[in-house]
């Protein structure tokens, strides 16, 4: 019975995300839907592919299944301008495979339906489903409950920009999916099939975004540690290492060895890769694109693989943590409890605590070493990975702190807040400029969140649901309200029921405690 009921839980919760996410499916009003097949190749403000690192994907997708190829014709490297790469004449995407390869199985059931663009996309909508559940998860295993859990689960989703970035083909949900599954590969004892998990887990990480494999390094080194075995004999101490450590490179290997072979179909080496080739200007004459691809070659070759810079460090980090640019206080606060779960976490599991705590670092350092941040962005997209195992870290302070009436009026407030900024985010766009670009645009827009609300004042939205069944029927603030109270619900609920389980477990112990002294 306790098994059904918790069954019921889970189907209830995974509809209600499922549906609410379908609120913010992007799209607008067509034939029926404008952009289904994407013969329009719009990039508008609020479309599907109002992003460049989204059509450049999409494009490699199209180039595939269409041409049997990974370049590009003149069009797709039009349409993907400016992460496309030019090389030895031939145009290619600049990112990573891995998006795109997840993808196909999508692109080739919308084209059977005539939904090539709305289906393909889909296919990010679902891992951010899976990314849910594995935040879950995670929580239950450092220390949630199955209700707290589900709260941090729908927090991640709902309270921080990965809802933004769930509509779009990009890396960051597939990054998600891979970091937090490298991170539950930790709990248990190793054994040989977990250890090619871990591997497997590495390389698809690596085939989505390369910067990923960096911020698994922790989990990896924890493991292979824990293959390692010190004895003292007398005097001396003996090292012996488990050979079953060997799956990490058999689940490693296959995934390697399929981006050097990708690499070397492009540019005809095993390890170039196209950012390291870098941007080439569609709209230049060809003679100018070719001197600047050379010049960039005669460059240190460590700089071109590893675009780090600290010069500008300590300004990435206050852009990502703290400025209303892209600061994680400004778009997600609600993450901050999440900070202090990390805290009791480390008071409890040191050892696990180190490698969660190095994962997160390894992601803000990383990136905070990249100069720019990914241009028009809303909020610190690059660390949504961190926002996800943060997320799993606050049902654990809920379950500390559930009753203290401090910590529940400073949690609603931080989680109001964080929901409304990244609902906005959601139903209009993601492409907020950066504070450099926006201020010298010739009719200047403001480069936070700011924007969105001005698009939302304009009636403006990108929600395909909304264009097409519910703006003849109300305003898109009004929309907006709607989504937003349905959202709180759920909060409501699953908070409440975190309570009610409190009152149950004392009114058990009372009758208990009762029967007992009667007994006696």
């Amino acid at each position: 019975m306790e098994k059904i009921k918790y069954f019921a839980i889970i189907i209830t919760f995974f509809l209600a995300i499922s549906i609410l996410l379908t609120g913010s499916i992007k799209g607008q009003k067509g034939n029926p839907i404008y952009h289904q097949t994407q013969l329009e190749r719009d990039s508008s403000v609020g479309s599907p592919f109002e992003s460049s690192g989204t059509s450049s994907r999409y494009a490699l997708i199209e180039a595939i299944v269409e041409d049997r190829t990974f370049f590009f014709n003149k069009e797709r490297a039009r349409f993907s301008a400016p992460d496309f790469v030019e090389y030895n004449g031939k145009f290619f995407s600049i990112f990573t495979p891995g998006v795109s390869f997840l993808g196909i199985p999508f692109y080739l059931f919308g084209k059977s339906i005539g939904l090539s663009q709305l289906v393909t996309f889909l296919s990010t909508v679902l891992l951010a489903i899976l990314n849910v559940f594995l935040v879950v998860r995670l929580a239950l295993k450092l220390g949630a409950t199955l209700y707290t859990a589900l709260l941090s689960g729908f927090i991640f989703l709902f309270a921080t920009n990965s809802l933004s970035y769930a509509h779009t083909l990009s890396q960051h949900h597939a990054s998600v999916t891979f970091i937090l599954l490298a991170l539950l590969n930790v709990f248990g004892p190793r054994t040989f099939l977990k250890n090619i998990w871990l591997g497997f887990i590495s390389g698809a990480a690596l085939l989505v975004d390369i910067p990923n494999i960096l911020i698994v390094l922790p989990v990896i080194f924890y493991v292979i540690l824990k293959h390692f075995r010190i004895d003292k004999i007398s005097d001396k101490f003996k090292f012996s290492l488990k050979l079953k450590m060997i799956g990490l490179l058999i689940g490693l290997v296959p995934l390697i060895g399929l981006f050097g072979w990708y690499n070397h179909q492009l540019t005809g080496s095993y390890t170039k890769i196209g950012q390291a080739i870098g941007r080439s200007d569609f709209f230049e004459p060809f003679e100018v694109r070719e001197q600047n691809r050379l010049e960039k070659e005669s460059k240190d070759v460590s700089h071109k693989i590893f675009p780090l810079d600290t010069r500008d460090q300590m300004g990435e980090f206050y852009i990502l943590l703290v400025s209303n640019q892209r600061g994680w206080l400004i778009y997600s606060p609600v993450i901050l409890i999440g900070v202090l779960g990390v805290y009791y976490l480390y008071k409890n599991q040191k050892t696990l605590a180190i490698v969660v705590i190095s994962t997160i670092l390894s992601n803000i350092i990383l990136y905070s070493l990249f100069g720019g941040l990914g241009g028009w962005a809303f909020g610190p997209r690059y660390l949504i990975p961190s926002a996800a195992i943060l997320s799993s870290l606050i049902g654990t302070v809920i379950e500390k702190f559930k009753r203290t009436m401090l910590f529940i009026l400073a949690f609603s407030i931080l989680l109001a807040y964080s929901l409304g900024v990244n609902m906005i985010g959601a139903i209009t766009t993601t492409q907020v400029p950066p504070k450099v670009e926006a201020v010298n645009l010739p009719n200047p827009i403001p480069y936070t969140y700011e924007y969105n609300l001005q698009l939302i004042d304009k009636n403006f939205t990108s929600s395909l649901i909304y264009n097409l069944y519910l703006s003849e029927i109300m305003s898109v603030k009004e929309f907006l309200y709607v989504y937003y109270a349905i959202t709180l619900m759920v909060i409501v609920s699953l908070y409440l029921f975190i309570l009610i389980q409190v009152i149950v477990h004392h009114l058990l112990i009372i009758t208990l405690n009762t029967m007992y002294l009667n007994l006696c």
